[in-house]
C-alpha cells in the first residue's frame, strides 16, 4: 500500500503567532530595529505621554507650587486582516515534487516542501505589503506618514525639488538634522531615508572621492555623527528623524485570532485538486511624541 502523506494544518492563537511574528521580522522596518515593538496586542494600546513644565523659582519660606504637568496618550487600535487562497496542485507538477506527487493526473496528495513554499511566499507577500503600509497606508488603519501629515505638532520641513547626487545635502539631510528639536540633538536618534535619497548621497560620496569600508560595500553610510538606515517602505525623497522608542508598531501576536492554515481540498473530500489557505492577523502603528518627529518630503 503506497504511503499517503497528509499535509493539512492549522495553526491559531499563539502558534499561528510566532509563524506570523518570524515573517514580521522579515520587514525592512523590522529587521533593521528602527522602530519599537509592542507583540501583545490584541485590542488597542494607549501611549501615554507625561509633559512637565519647570516650576523652578527663586527660594522663599513658605510652598508656593509652580510648574504644570500635563497627562495626554495616543492610541493604537489595531486593524484585524485575513488573507484567503488556494492554488491549483497542478501548477506545481513540473517544478516541485513530481516524484512525491506521483505521476497520476488526480494528484492526490501535496508534499510537505510545496505547502512549505505556499506558505514561505504568501507570508513573505504580506509582509513586503506591510513595509509600505506602515508608513504610508491611508486605508483600514493609518501609517506614520499619513498620521504626520495632520499633525500639526511633528516637524516637516519641505524640498523644493527631488532628491538629486547635487541636492542631497543642501536640501534633504541638513535641512532634516537642522530641524531636529536641540534637546534630542545629542540623543541616539534613527535617520530613516527612501532608497532614492541613499543613493544620491552614496553617488556624492562617490563623486568627491569619498569611500567607506575601503571599498565594502556592506560598510554603513554616514553623515556627520548619523548612520543612514535605509527603509524600503518610505516613499521617494523622504527622510525621517525620530528616536527608536517614539515609534511603535504594535501586533497581538499572543491572539487568539491569529491563524495560518493550509488544507489540502483533496484530503478532506472536496476532490478540487487545489490547496486551500488562510492567514489572519492584526496591526496597527503610531507614536508618543509628534514634537520629537522630523519629516522632510518633497513640497
Amino acid at each position: 500500500m503506497a504511503t499517503t502523506t497528509s499535509v493539512s494544518s492549522n495553526y491559531n492563537g499563539t502558534a499561528a503567532g510566532a509563524i506570523i511574528g518570524q515573517a514580521f521580522k522579515t520587514i525592512d522596518t523590522i529587521e533593521k530595529n528602527a522602530v519599537t515593538i509592542a507583540e501583545n496586542v490584541n485590542f488597542k494600546l494607549s501611549l501615554r505621554k507625561i509633559a512637565y513644565t519647570d516650576g523652578t523659582t527663586a527660594y522663599t519660606c513658605g510652598f508656593a507650587p509652580a510648574g504644570t504637568i500635563v497627562l495626554n496618550e495616543n492610541v493604537i487600535e489595531p486593524f484585524k486582516f485575513k488573507n484567503d487562497f488556494d492554488v491549483c496542485k497542478e501548477d506545481f507538477r513540473q517544478t516541485w515534487s513530481d516524484g512525491i506527487m506521483g505521476g497520476g493526473a488526480a494528484n492526490a496528495t501535496a508534499p510537505s516542501d510545496i505547502m512549505d513554499a505556499i506558505q514561505a511566499e504568501v507570508l513573505g507577500a504580506i509582509g513586503e505589503k506591510l513595509e509600505s503600509d506602515m508608513w504610508t497606508s491611508s486605508t483600514n488603519f493609518d501609517g506614520w506618514l499619513t498620521q504626520f501629515d495632520s499633525d500639526d505638532d511633528v516637524n516637516k520641513p519641505t524640498a523644493d525639488s527631488a532628491v538629486t547626487e547635487a541636492n542631497v545635502l543642501s536640501d534633504y539631510l541638513k535641512p532634516a538634522l537642522n530641524a531636529v528639536p536641540i534637546a534630542l540633538r545629542n540623543k541616539e536618534l534613527i535617520l530613516a531615508v527612501s532608497p532614492d535619497v541613499a543613493q544620491a548621497y552614496a553617488f556624492h560620496l562617490s563623486t568627491q572621492g569619498i569611500t567607506y569600508g575601503m571599498g565594502n560595500t556592506d560598510f554603513p553610510l554616514a553623515f556627520g555623527r548619523h548612520t543612514l538606515t535605509v527603509l524600503n517602505g518610505l516613499p521617494a525623497n523622504s527622510v525621517v528623524i525620530y528616536e527608536k522608542k517614539n515609534l511603535v508598531f504594535a501586533t497581538g501576536l499572543t491572539a487568539d485570532h491569529n491563524q495560518v492554515a493550509l488544507v489540502d481540498e483533496d484530503e478532506i473530500g472536496l476532490l478540487t485538486g487545489k490547496v486551500r489557505g488562510k492567514v489572519v492577523y492584526n496591526v496597527g502603528v503610531g507614536y508618543y511624541n509628534a514634537e520629537e518627529i522630523v519629516w522632510l518630503s518633497l513640497d
